[in-house]
């Protein structure tokens, strides 16, 4: 018998074997057992048959438009548009809020909270340096935020740090917090970009001109600034101490970030259409149709915590009666304005806490002064008004028209809001003109008081937002209406110690009963924003309050 006829009879018998025993056989086993003469002991794949990996590309440029540049970027200033756009690239936190509203580690490596609530250790991690060279130690922490409760009247910092003792550096990487009472409200805080650590060594240098100076750890630094034109941020090649959301330890994959500024929303939407934009926010439905079609685009619905309003300067006679305030409020159409102004696009708010924060109350909804001419009538009847023949609402004692004006800043879609608001309280018989300023100028002239109403925007991460805006402790700084209610104090106070969630809501519904009746603030809506990104920008990573994270994010060819 030939070796070869052995072979072959060896593997008939074999194959008779296995199907005995019954055991499955793939078509790619039978053809390899059938044809014995052509296994083969190692299979190669060719080159064009090997799954193609992306590996990101190091270098790369993408712009960002900005509608206009914040007044500065020192983060223990006010408060200012563009400002927490910029400020993450530019500065780390000691601790990272996640989408699902954890904590993670981020400069602080861990922590520790003693058993009372009342001291919150932090534990830095090792050999983090800002980007002029000098170690961010367990100093640089206590320089940071000693000088936010020195210096910061205006920062949103200043009254979750009101309860703040003391705070210590014990050697290089630990950061000591002395509480007065438990904090709800300090992690939150403390996870906000206004919250990042700064080179006091920079800050000494600097001085009053720190905020077009700005000196972090970030994964960006600074590189130029172009008043009214462009901040240009370049890659921090040192950088490798990230949160730990990041797949890239290391340095950014960009090479330069530009937040060029458009003011004109239109114009940015050209922008991107040709190229000279990558990134743009949106929140204008005509807009958004088109870019949907886009293919170079992405377009990405981005949750802000965010609530639009008109607020009342509450020490601008005629505007400390709260039956004025509740009867304006009552000749407001939400839905109308929301569907005219904004395509549809945000939803109808009554609330002064946004309906996407913790102790929203939803069940409040009946005590909101909804749109009702008639009942804004009997209201401004209470509250000394009568109608004219002409419909024009004036004073029975001295004749005066009822006439309000609007501040807002030319931040679209401001102008086009205020115009159906104007229409809207006109055909209710109240004159209304309307005041446009740049963002800057504006909160300028709001925080001064000069001003009657304002329309008005907050983005926030926590229902301490109406303790910021609306506690008596910050009039003339954050709390622009110039609004006090000893009583929404004390509740405030006592919401921000509460770690009883359940409790703390209870406390936040307390809250915006009061302020629903007495309407310092008339809520309008909740907007809906959107991101658009280029569709070769890869790997972003969209974090909280609409923040995107570009560490991990490369330039696809």
């Amino acid at each position: 018998m030939s070796k070869k006829f052995f072979l072959f009879f060896f593997f008939q018998i074999l194959i008779f074997l296995t199907a005995c025993v019954g055991n499955p056989i793939s078509e790619t086993q039978q053809s390899v057992i059938n044809e014995p003469a052509e296994v083969q002991v190692e299979v190669q794949s060719t080159p064009s048959e090997m799954p193609k990996v992306d590996v990101p590309a190091v270098g790369g440029t993408i712009t960002r438009a900005i509608s206009s540049e914040p007044a500065t970027l020192d983060p223990s200033g006010a408060a200012s548009s563009g400002q927490n756009v910029i400020l993450p690239y530019l500065l780390d936190m000691l601790i990272y809020r996640d989408v699902d509203n954890s904590y993670k580690p981020y400069l602080a490596e861990k922590w520790t909270i003693s058993e009372d609530g009342r001291v919150v250790t932090f534990f830095l991690r090792d050999g983090v340096k800002f980007h002029d060279g000098t170690p961010l130690n367990a100093e640089a922490v206590r320089f940071t935020y000693q000088r936010v409760m020195q210096e910061g009247s205006k920062s949103p910092l200043v009254s979750s740090f009101s309860n703040i003792e003391a705070i210590e550096a014990v050697g290089e990487n630990q950061v000591v917090f002395r509480l007065k009472k438990p904090s709800a409200t300090l992690f939150s805080t403390l996870s906000t970009a206004y919250a990042g650590i700064i080179s006091p060594t920079a800050a000494e240098k600097y001085g009053d001109s720190f905020g077009i100076h700005l000196v972090g750890s970030g994964p960006f630094q600074l590189e130029s600034w172009k008043p009214g034109e462009s901040i240009t941020l370049v890659r921090n090649e040192a950088y490798s101490w990230g949160p730990s959301i990041l797949s890239n330890s290391g340095a950014p994959y960009l090479e330069r970030i530009i937040f060029q500024v458009i003011p004109d929303m239109s114009s940015q939407l050209a922008a991107f259409q040709s190229g000279e934009v990558d990134i743009l926010f949106i929140n204008q439905p005509a807009h958004l149709d088109v870019l949907r079609k886009d293919p170079a685009a992405q377009v990405v619905e981005v949750e802000l915590n965010s609530l639009v309003y008109l607020g009342f300067n509450v020490q601008a006679e005629p505007f400390g009666d709260q039956r004025l305030r509740r009867a304006i409020a009552q000749m407001i159409d939400k839905k109308e304005l929301v569907e005219i102004a904004l395509g549809g696009v945000g939803k109808p708010a009554f609330s002064p806490l946004a309906s996407t924060l913790p102790g929203y109350d939803a069940s409040l909804r009946d005590e909101s002064p909804d749109y009702n001419l008639v009942e804004a009538e009997k209201l401004l009847n209470e509250a000394g008004y009568e109608k004219r023949a002409d419909g024009k609402w004036v004073d029975k004692m001295n004749g005066k028209e009822l006439s309000l004006e609007i501040l807002a800043s030319t931040r679209p879609p401001n102008e086009t809001l205020a115009t159906v608001i104007q229409n809207q309280l006109q055909r209710a018989g109240v004159n209304v003109t309307i005041k446009l300023l740049e963002s800057k100028a504006a909160s300028e002239v709001a925080t001064q008081g000069d001003y009657q109403v304002m329309l008005w925007r907050y983005d926030w991460n926590d229902a301490d937002v109406l303790n910021v805006y609306l506690s008596s402790s910050r009039i003339g700084t954050t709390n622009r209406s110039f609004y006090s209610n000893p009583e929404l104090d004390e509740i405030l106070e006592s919401a921000a110690v509460e770690l009883n969630e359940e409790k703390r809501n209870q406390l936040y519904s307390q809250a915006q009963r009061i302020l629903i009746q007495e309407q310092p603030w008339i809520p309008l809506y909740v907007p809906k924003d959107y991101l658009v990104l280029r569709s070769n920008l890869s790997d972003y990573i969209m974090g909280p309050m609409g923040r995107l994270v570009l560490t991990d994010a490369w330039l696809k060819p």
